[in-house]
Parts: structure tokens; sequence; C-alpha cells
């Protein structure tokens, strides 16, 4: 018998994150997100989310799988005038039963990152926040 050697495929950082959240049995938690563009920067600023983004409980975290219609840090989304909104959506492992209420925390390196508290646990996993 011969043997074929396999062409080794590379696979991008966004498909492997995809796959991994497909690949959840028992689901996933999605957060739409709403930000609003700062008044005190003249063009609005800018807005990203860091990988390091989790759900967080009682000493446990769930960490961010996958972010669409916002860039992941470093790369930024730039706007054109303050009071401008962007939509985005964030996606987490499933968030336990157990818990009743939990909080989005984004840990960055410098200045500060998104927090946002006390979001009520429902059935759906579906959440919607506005982020300031």
């Amino acid at each position: 018998m011969k043997l074929t050697k396999i062409k080794e495929v590379e696979i991008s950082k966004s498909t492997i994150s995809r796959l991994k959240l497909e690949a959840q049995p028992e689901g996933h938690t999605i957060v739409h997100c709403n930000y609003v563009s700062k008044h005190k920067y003249i063009n609005g600023g800018w807005v990203n989310i860091f990988p390091t983004t989790y759900l967080f409980h009682e000493g446990i975290y769930l960490q961010l799988l996958h972010a669409e219609q916002i860039p992941v840090a470093p790369q930024k989304h730039y706007f054109l005038s303050p009071g401008t909104i962007k939509t985005f959506t964030l996606f987490f492992p499933i968030v336990p039963k157990e818990w009743t209420k939990f909080d989005l925390i984004e840990k960055i390196n410098t200045g500060d990152g998104f927090i946002y508290r006390d979001i009520t646990r429902n059935e759906s996993g579906v959440y919607n926040i506005s982020i300031s």
C-alpha cells in the first residue's frame, strides 16, 4: 500500500473560534451590545473588544468565544462623529442555570474596559445591553 502525504492546511483564528462556538452541544450565550461614541472626542473616538472579555459570577469566568460587528483588539473601529451607535454581538459559553445574575467584564491592560453589572439570567440565553 502506498502512503500519500497530506498537505497541511492553515485555518484562520476566526474560523477556529466559529467552529468552537458551533461545536458546543449545550448552546451558547449571546450578548447584543450597543455602544455610543463619546462626545469628548471630535470624531467620536474608536471602539474594539479585547479577547480577554468574559462573563463572571462568584469566581467563575466564561471566556469570550467570538465577536461580530466589532474588531478584536488591536484592530479598532473609528467613528466619524460623536453620538454614533455601534451595535455588535458577543458569544460566550452557556451561562449555568444556577447563575441568577452575572457581569460582563472586558479586562484590558490600560484604561477602562467595558463593565456591565447584574445582567439577569434568562431562559433564552440572549441578552441586550447598552454599554457606555
